[in-house]
């Protein structure tokens, strides 16, 4: 594990994406890697919408923080913020939805691996339960990136046909998979079967990328 203490520091994790079940084996990401949180931050997952947002401490760490006139916050809690988030809660635990995770987030990533064996462009893919990435490259042997116009040309596509993808990574050529908890298994082959059709127009030619290039 990481030990912020031989610094004199203390350890933030931020659980926004990674929490809340979604890696499918473990419900806070900072488990699955063995290390001992300080601070624990998660927002805009916990409300499901709802705003709200949560940070979890010591009591040492809270009382040093209740106790400095350097930190306030404009909003504090309410009854309706509460109750958004405990049943919000309720429906992960009720619902089955870290298990619902694991299941669909292997679907995706063994649909994601043939789509990888079938298309050259497609380099690593990569992931847990419903926290997965895809690279796209020029070729799956040396692993350049390709033009993120290119990328943004496909995501367009693929938004005509009924997904929105988000786009990232260093070099902004890869496609940030992380659908809701509730996705069904039909729902990632409806996903594995419009990124093939889309991979397929893009190997034949048949989306114009030149229409996203902003130095054109």
């Amino acid at each position: 594990g990481i030990n912020a203490e031989y610094g004199g520091g203390v350890n933030i994790m931020d659980e926004v994406q990674t929490g809340f079940g979604r890696l499918g084996s473990h419900y806070w990401g900072f488990e699955w890697h063995g290390v001992k949180p300080d601070i624990i931050t998660a927002a805009k997952s916990i409300g499901n919408g709802f705003p709200l947002g949560m940070c979890a401490t010591t009591p040492e760490i809270a009382e040093a923080f209740a106790n400095s006139s350097l930190h306030f916050n404009t909003f504090g809690g309410n009854a309706i913020s509460t109750t958004a988030g405990l049943a919000t809660l309720k429906a992960i635990d009720e619902d089955g939805l870290m298990e619902n995770s694991q299941i669909v987030g292997t679907r995706f990533l063994e649909g994601f691996n043939r789509l990888r064996d079938k298309y050259q462009f497609v380099g690593d893919c990569r992931g847990k339960g419903l926290f997965m990435s895809m690279e796209l490259v020029e070729d799956n042997e040396t692993h350049k990136p390709i033009p993120n116009y290119y990328v943004a040309a496909i995501a367009e596509r693929v938004k005509e046909l009924g997904i929105v993808i988000g786009k990232g990574g260093l070099y902004g050529n890869c496609f940030r998979i992380q659908p809701p908890l509730c996705i069904t298994v039909e729902d990632a082959d409806f996903v594995l079967a419009v990124l093939d059709k889309v991979f397929t127009e893009f190997a034949e030619g048949k989306i114009d990328v030149e229409e996203f290039n902003p130095n054109k």
